[in-house]
């Protein structure tokens, strides 16, 4: 299947800020920040270390621009969602089209549902630090941080595992939204460790990771696919009823 390559969309200056000198100190924050979650972990990286990476002298330009650490967390979010979005919407539109036409299989559905991220992580060395920044949001302690993810993550899925739905309607749509939930973590995970498989030489892991890489995404997609039509053995348990 072919993708789009994506741009970079710029980065949008908070209302209210003045002019092309402080949005671009803004954008450049973003992305120092963006870097240095995606390697260290939102609570293993001060301000001061952002502030330093973005070339900023003055201590107090993420409190001018964002407020706050969560202010700059919402806006590293809000900037992968920028890049994502295009993206998954370009995957919906295949998906409904596929699906109009009846010619839509659970497998190309998983395909075309996860190749945002793929895409994305293959752009550039920024498309890779966000996914691992996405990945570590999924576990980040940082309750915030997770909100916000789930936010601009859940509507995306959700739309996924309901056309899902429809190809699989033996399955509960209550399942099949949390294996969705599951699947995007997955998604996330697997491409943000991904390097791990060039020094796994068991199996010849580590040539297919250089010789062959689409054929580790369709090992990939085959393994969401079973795990996402997978029969239920777990019992329904009865939903409450409100008084």
């Amino acid at each position: 299947m072919t993708t789009a390559t994506p741009t970079q969309p710029a980065l949008r200056p908070k209302s209210g800020r003045g002019g092309a000198g402080e949005r671009a100190t803004r954008d450049n924050i973003i992305r120092a920040a963006l870097t240095l979650f995606a390697k260290h972990g939102i609570d293993g990286v001060s301000l001061r270390q952002i502030v330093a990476a973005a070339g900023q002298s003055n201590p107090s330009a993420v409190h001018y621009h964002f407020q706050s650490k969560e202010g700059l967390l919402s806006a590293v979010v809000d900037h992968v969602a920028e890049q994502l979005q295009p993206l998954q919407q370009q995957a919906m539109a295949a998906l409904f089209e596929a699906q109009a036409q009846g010619t839509l299989t659970p497998r190309e559905l998983v395909q075309t549902a996860i190749m945002p991220f793929v895409t994305l992580y293959g752009s550039s060395y920024d498309g890779r630090m966000a996914i691992r920044f996405l990945s570590r949001l999924t576990w980040q302690r940082d309750v915030a941080g997770q909100s916000r993810l789930f936010d601009k993550a859940w509507s995306y899925w959700r739309d996924v595992v309901v056309v899902l739905h429809a190809l699989t309607p033996e399955q509960s749509i209550d399942v099949l939204m949390h294996r969705g939930v599951l699947v995007g973590c997955t998604v996330l995970h697997g491409l943000a460790d991904m390097s791990l498989l060039s020094r796994q030489t068991s199996f010849g892991l580590a040539d297919m990771f250089r010789e062959h890489p689409l054929v580790l995404l369709d090992h990939f997609c085959d393994f969401v696919t079973g795990g996402l039509v997978a029969p239920t053995t777990v019992p329904q348990q009865p939903k409450a009823h409100a008084a």
